[in-house]
């Protein structure tokens, strides 16, 4: 019974991240979740009391596995600038790439519930950045900021430059992708003072996967 109980809300959690892959969490309606889940509309409710809290889940999965991919890349091996321009690069990238996701969970109109957990995001976006730029900061790699306010400046400022091109009516990205995604690091780069900037010749810090695992 446990082990049914358990495969049925993992069911239904891997379809409704599905529908907001294809649509956003607007798609995520609990008839379709139900249908593509394979199970009765009735019994979503026994796992999910409403459409809000699934939503939730499906949003605190996903951006927990974006943040652990980014807090593993900052505590590697390297200089504070090596990873930041790693940080940055694969943030912006992975939102370039899953780009109807990343607007879902970045930009799309939500309610308050959802808006919340979108905040929490957004703070733990600032936070890894956070140590990095103090990082670099004590060797002298970076100016002398206030590394808390410039990681929140940076956390808040990819995704809101990203708004226009993330947009599913949008085409920007189809070809410019990668220079949008270079212009996003060197202004990260820049905000921190940092020597090294990235040009068209400079490789990308590692081959961007989709957003969705």
């Amino acid at each position: 019974m446990v082990s049914r109980v358990a495969e049925n809300r993992r069911k239904i959690l891997n379809a409704a991240r599905e529908l907001v892959l294809e649509g956003g969490f607007a798609a995520a309606q609990m008839s379709a979740v139900a249908v593509r889940a394979g199970v009765a509309t009735g019994s979503l409710y026994r796992y999910f009391k409403s459409k809000d809290e699934l939503c939730r889940q499906v949003f605190r999965e996903v951006s927990s596995r974006e943040m652990n991919l980014l807090a593993n890349i900052a505590e590697k091996q390297g200089s504070a600038t090596e990873r930041l321009i790693e940080v940055a690069d694969n943030f912006a990238g992975r939102a370039v790439r899953g780009r109807r996701l990343a607007f879902a969970l970045l930009n799309e109109p939500v309610d308050v519930a959802l808006a919340e957990e979108r905040r929490r995001f957004r703070r733990t976006h600032a936070s890894i950045f956070q140590g990095l730029i103090e990082e670099g900061i004590a060797n002298g790699e970076f100016d002398n900021v206030d590394a808390e306010i410039t990681a929140a400046c940076i956390a808040g400022a990819i995704p809101t430059a990203l708004v226009g091109p993330l947009a599913p009516d949008s085409d920007v990205l189809d070809a410019r992708g990668d220079e949008v995604v270079k212009s996003l690091v060197n202004f990260v780069l820049k905000s921190v003072g940092a020597k090294q900037q990235l040009n068209q010749s400079t490789p990308q810090a590692k081959p961007h996967q989709t957003t969705v695992q």
